[in-house]
């Protein structure tokens, strides 16, 4: 081979195979319903650290949505907050869970009047557990895990009315512990 085809392809062969810094591996499947949902421990809006995983006293809900302070991403977290009192009343806490970072996450807090958690991962490795994120990607997908009180993961929602997201799942969760 030429050394002007040489010098044009290993350029384009190490421009294919680098990623953004930091990326998680390869996106996994999404966690099984009926078995336990994988542990996780990020920090919150705050800065404070909240882990996870097995036995809790109430059912979780982990609202991964793709970016704070966009239109789809306020009108789903802003409907968990309008529902976040019947949520309560079921036995579910609720966070939300982007790449956004710490900060980003504590004005979406403040500019939404939020009254729940938002969890930052930045750098993916809960998304990529959840099966939430592709390889390299910048953003989550939008999916929704529920997950009863002894760390079971009970139902996935990856089509989600951003409108009436929470009312939804509040309706959701409370069918399901009526069948359990």
């Amino acid at each position: 081979m030429n050394t002007f085809k040489t010098s044009l392809l290993v350029p384009l062969l190490l421009a294919l195979t680098v990623t953004r810094q930091g990326a998680p591996a390869p996106a996994q499947k999404m966690p099984e319903v009926g078995k336990p949902a994988p542990a996780l421990r990020l920090n919150d809006h705050t800065g404070k650290i909240v882990t996870l995983g097995g036995k809790t006293a109430n059912w979780s809900v982990l609202a991964f949505y793709p970016k704070a302070m966009t239109s789809g991403c306020t009108s789903e977290m802003c409907s968990m907050r309008d529902a976040l009192a019947d949520l309560n009343t079921i036995g579910a806490d609720v966070y939300g869970i982007s790449l956004d970072s710490v900060q980003d996450q504590a004005q979406f807090v403040e500019k939404q009047h939020l009254t729940f958690k938002l969890l930052s991962d930045p750098d993916g490795s809960v998304a990529t557990k959840y099966g939430v994120l592709a390889p390299g990607a910048e953003y989550t997908n939008r999916v929704t895990f529920l997950i009863d009180d002894k760390g079971v993961l009970r139902k996935i929602l990856d089509k989600v009315n951003v409108q009436q997201h929470g009312a939804d799942v509040a309706a959701l969760i409370d069918e399901l512990k009526g069948k359990q």
